[in-house]
C-alpha cells in the first residue's frame, strides 16, 4: 500500500479514538457522525490488515498493533500543532505555550521561581509543566507531548531528535536537626560522618549515587540504617533527629531558613552536579524563548537558595 493513501483524516480519527477508546466521544469532539469514525478506522484496518482495537465492554482497548500505530499519530498530531504555533508566532509574542516535563527537584524548587520571572516578562506565553521520573520525561519528549524536559543527572539519550545540553549547577549539602550533635559545629571532618546514622536515598537513585562516590574517595563508608525514596520524608526524619543526611540544597531551603534543619560544613567537600535540558522540536517560538531564559540562568538564582 502507499503510505500516501493513509490521509490527515485517518490519522485525526485514528488518534481521537486511540485518546477516548469510545467512537461515540470521538464522534462528538470530532464533529461527525459515529459510523463514519467507525468507516474510518475499518478503512485503516483493511489497507494495512491489521487489527487495531478490540471490543473492552463498553469501550475498545488499542491491540499491540494499534499502541504501535499512536505513537506515530501523536507525533504527526503534535507537530501539526508546533507548526500552527510557529505560524501563530512567527511575528507576535502574544501568545504561545510551552510544555514542560521536569524531574522532582527541579519541578517542585527551581521552576516556580523560574518561571515567575519569565512571566514577568512574557506573561502571555502559557506554561505547563509535568513533574515526572526521568524516564517518564524522556517517553513525553519522544512522544512530542512537551518540548522541554529538565533533569538531573546525565541521561542515556538514544534518540537523535532530542538536544541536550547542561543548564545549571546544583548543590548537594549534608544536614541535620539542630538537636544533632553536630548541629553547633563550624566544621566537621568527613571521618566524623562515620560515627552518624545516615538517611540516605534508594539504591539507584542519582543523588545516592554521587555522594556515595564522594565519599568513598575518603575511604569513608556510611552508616546507612535507612533508605528512603522521598525527598520530603528523609527531610522530616532528619527533623526527628533519627539521623543525617544529604539532599539538593534547593530541597532544604525552607527548613535551613526556619531552623528545623542546620547545615553540616564537611571539610574538603563540595558536591556540585549538573542540571540537564532536554529539547526536541525548533519551530516553537514561545519555546525557544522559554529556553533562552533557562540558559541565561547559569548558576541557581541566590535569592532561591537558602544562606548558608
Amino acid at each position: 500500500m502507499d503510505i500516501f493513501e493513509l490521509s490527515l483524516r485517518h490519522i485525526v480519527v485514528f488518534n481521537s479514538v486511540a485518546e477516548t477508546l469510545n467512537m461515540s466521544k470521538s464522534a462528538k469532539k470530532l464533529f461527525i457522525t459515529q459510523p463514519a469514525i467507525s468507516q474510518t478506522i475499518k478503512d485503516i484496518e483493511n489497507k494495512f490488515g491489521v487489527k487495531l482495537f478490540v471490543r473492552n465492554g463498553k469501550n475498545l482497548k488499542l491491540t499491540e498493533e494499534g499502541k504501535e500505530l499512536y505513537i506515530y499519530t501523536k507525533r504527526v498530531i503534535n507537530l501539526l500543532k508546533e507548526a500552527q504555533l510557529c505560524l501563530e508566532n512567527f511575528n507576535t509574542l502574544n501568545k504561545g505555550c510551552v510544555k514542560i516535563g521536569a524531574s522532582t527537584t527541579i519541578g517542585n524548587y527551581l521552576l516556580p521561581e523560574v518561571i515567575k520571572a519569565f512571566k514577568l516578562k512574557y506573561p502571555n506565553i502559557d506554561i505547563t509543566v509535568f513533574i515526572e521520573n526521568t524516564e517518564q520525561v524522556l517517553r513525553k519528549l519522544k512522544l512530542c507531548d512537551i518540548g522541554v524536559g529538565l533533569i538531573e543527572g546525565l541521561p542515556n539519550v538514544d534518540d537523535k531528535r532530542i538536544r541536550l545540553s547542561k543548564f545549571i549547577k546544583d548543590e548537594i549539602v549534608f544536614f541535620c536537626s539542630p538537636k544533632n550533635r553536630l548541629a553547633n559545629k563550624s566544621e566537621v571532618s568527613v571521618k566524623e560522618l562515620e560515627g552518624e546514622i545516615f538517611i540516605n536515598r534508594e539504591v539507584g537513585s542519582g543523588t545516592r549515587q554521587i555522594i556515595e562516590r564522594e565519599i568513598r574517595k575518603f575511604g569513608v563508608t556510611l552508616n546507612i540504617d535507612y533508605e528512603l525514596n522521598n525527598s520530603e520524608a528523609i527531610k522530616n526524619a532528619v527533623m526527628c533527629n533519627l539521623g543525617v543526611s544529604a539532599l539538593s540544597k534547593l530541597i532544604v531551603k525552607r527548613e535551613i531558613e526556619n531552623g528545623n534543619l542546620k547545615i553540616i560544613n564537611v571539610k574538603d567537600i563540595k558536591i556540585y552536579r549538573w542540571f540537564y535540558l532536554l529539547e526536541i522540536g525548533s519551530y516553537n517560538k514561545a519555546q525557544k524563548i522559554f529556553v533562552d531564559h533557562l540558559k541565561s540562568l547559569e548558576s541557581i538564582p541566590p535569592h532561591i537558595l537558602c544562606k548558608s
